[in-house]
């Protein structure tokens, strides 16, 4: 296959797009399967390369047939969109392996666009974008170069015209992009997707949210530092100190914190700190929210129910597996029923004695609540450490981080603290979310990130209520962000914000302020309007001399058109030309004429200043010849 000749350009350019439309379902297929169907891609190309096709087409078309029946016998609604995946891919891959003709090429085309499509359904974020709109220049050249193969057969391409169709092949590409962004901020679009598509989870060892706090694992913590959420409106001095509310704690039983009951309630407005939420998706039903949360005042992304929970957290009534865009009212004050403090008070009777003691030791001589929180606080001052390295141990995992290790990470602090205060008689529970966020100056939000995932205790003290103990020592949940980092974040939030998340409401709150903007007063109009007849015209009036000078240009493309003009044509194929003014005395004319006009049109070689003139010079002959 020789790279210049159109049929070797225009394979070239369905190879291309094909390639990138396959490593645009990076997420679906994973490394290995990204590296399995590249593999047989890249046969088909070698084929084309070599110009020899071992596998007859008849062969490949029973294999598609067959596998297509056994992969469609997979679909279902709870499974659809994967089988639908694989079989473009099986499609696209067998392709390769034909010798193909101009319908193959269209049809390659096709099921390009129609993975990148899915890919949409797997990946929203920014790499989306670069696979958009390079497959979709790449597919609209494609189209360019195949209707030029389709009309010229593989013919050999010269440097000047393949530089001219690729530069109107550019051109239409830019009229195409024009006309996606117009159609993408007019067209009516719904508040869900057609499809939800879920991901597997995190690891066990991986820093984030989990739904128990539990002791006993072993090894190193590794730190998750992608986005979880971001914050919009909210201006505080020190991110680092916010604590943001998701999961209340109740039972402790087998080294582990759960929820053992929760009642639902429907949110109740209330006046309080707002601000706004961008959430990435969790694949969960939990509504992050600055400590207290009282209710989400609006919700975009996904249509659901939002609900508050005892112990006065924000829950979703599905599962978020996309990004969604939440308004949120937070303050101090804790608004929904709680249960009874005496319920905070239960523990296995396992609790080893050595914790029972230390117990009985600090609450020694205390006179109220209040003091012996303030006793396990300055407790945990004292020779305690922050580690992520978590060792194994064959006792109890909370005696070993007492008296022994001495080092843990928030979940062994939070764990120890609220077994002492019940022991102590203080109703206490274990709160987990995120503490933290780093404030981005290139967008004015906060990024709290997985890494920033942390647990802290409540206590109920007579009088005040729940108060938040934190005795976990300072730690850096994140490192330092670079300069870098957080304007890459900032391109990807404005993504987030004004693509991914352009909604409906955005969509009419955008007409809205479209038509206000439009709206003159009928004084302000009629000041205006002669300016704007004034401009039209003139645009009007060069228009139109330049269509006058394109028309009385001397070419060969203008010398043909006052051709059929003479001979009363309105349009005619050259050959059409040439057979009807056979035996016309005007006809050698006439041919040299059309020769002239499809040599600039078709042929590499050049046209010259002089034969144009001896062109218009033999036109003035024929209208002689016409009047006689």
């Amino acid at each position: 296959m020789v790279f210049k000749s159109s049929k070797g350009l225009t394979l070239l350019v369905i190879h291309t797009t094909c390639i990138l439309s396959i490593l645009s379902l990076y997420k679906l297929l994973g490394f290995l399967g990204i590296i399995v169907v590249l593999f047989f891609y890249l046969v088909g190309v070698f084929f084309d390369v070599r110009g020899v096709y071992p596998v007859r087409r008849m062969f490949l078309n029973l294999l598609a047939v067959g596998l297509s029946l056994y992969i469609i016998s997979g679909i279902s609604f709870e499974n659809f969109v994967e089988p639908i995946s694989q079989l473009v891919l099986l499609l696209l891959v067998i392709k390769s392996w034909e010798d193909k003709k101009p319908r193959d090429m269209y049809q390659m085309l096709t099921l390009s666009l129609l993975a990148l499509s899915i890919s949409s359904l797997y990946n929203i974020s920014l790499s989306f974008l670069v696979f958009f709109l390079t497959v979709i220049s790449m597919a609209v050249l494609g189209v360019f170069f195949i209707n030029l193969y389709k009309n010229l057969g593989d013919t050999r391409l010269e440097y000047r015209f393949l530089k001219v169709y690729t530069l109107a092949s550019g051109l239409f590409i830019a009229g195409v992009f024009v006309l996606s962004l117009v159609f993408f901020y007019t067209l009516p679009r719904s508040q869900t997707p057609l499809f939800n598509i879920a991901v597997g989870g995190k690891k066990n060892l991986v820093s984030g949210l989990a739904r128990q706090v539990e002791l006993g694992k072993v090894g190193q913590i590794q730190q998750d530092n992608t986005v979880a959420f971001r914050v919009f409106g909210l201006k505080v001095k020190n991110p680092s100190d916010l604590y943001w509310r998701v999961f209340v704690f109740d039972h402790y039983q087998g080294n582990a914190w759960i929820n053992s009951y929760s009642r639902m309630f429907p949110q109740k407005p209330h006046t309080g700190i707002e601000y706004t939420i961008v959430l990435e998706p969790t694949f969960d039903n939990y509504l992050p929210a600055l400590d207290t949360p009282y209710y989400v005042k609006k919700l975009e992304g996904i249509k659901t129910q939002v609900w508050a929970y005892t112990g006065s957290v924000l829950r979703t009534q599905d599962l978020i597996n996309r990004p969604i865009k939440y308004v949120v009212v937070s303050g101090e004050e804790k608004l929904y029923e709680d249960n009874p403090p005496e319920n905070y008070l239960d523990l296995p009777p396992n609790i080893p004695k050595s914790i029972r003691s230390l117990a009985q030791l600090l609450e020694k001589d205390t006179s109220s609540d209040e003091e012996k929180v303030r006793r396990v606080i300055e407790y945990f001052k004292r020779d305690y450490s922050y580690t992520q390295n978590l060792e194994g141990t064959s006792g109890d995992p909370l005696e070993y981080f007492l008296f022994v290790k001495k080092k843990g990470n928030c979940e062994y602090f939070a764990s120890a603290t609220a077994v002492l205060l019940r022991l102590m008689g203080v109703p206490a529970r274990v709160v987990g979310g995120f503490k933290g966020g780093v404030y981005n100056p290139n967008g004015n939000y906060i990024i709290v990130t997985n890494s920033m995932a942390h647990v802290w205790v409540e206590a109920y003290v007579k009088g005040k209520g729940w108060m938040r103990i934190d005795t976990t020592p300072p730690y850096t949940s994140v490192e330092e962000i670079s300069r870098f980092s957080l304007l890459l974040d900032a391109v990807v939030t404005y993504w987030q914000n004004n693509v991914v998340g352009f909604s409906a409401q955005k969509q009419i709150e955008l007409f809205k302020s479209i038509r206000l903007n439009l709206s003159l007063s009928s004084e302000k109009f009629r000041k205006n309007l002669l300016k704007v007849l004034v401009a039209l015209g003139s645009l009007y009036g060069v228009y139109s001399l330049l269509v006058l000078y394109l028309k009385k240009r001397k070419t060969p493309e203008n010398l043909y058109r006052e051709l059929l003009k003479t001979l009363g044509l309105k349009e005619a194929l050259p050959v059409e030309l040439l057979r009807s003014i056979q035996k016309e005395s005007f006809y050698k004319e006439a041919q040299y004429i059309v020769e002239l006009y499809l040599r600039k049109k078709y042929s590499p070689y050049r046209v010259y200043p002089d034969e144009v003139r001896e062109g218009y010079r033999l036109l003035k002959v024929i209208r002689d010849k016409l009047r006689k």
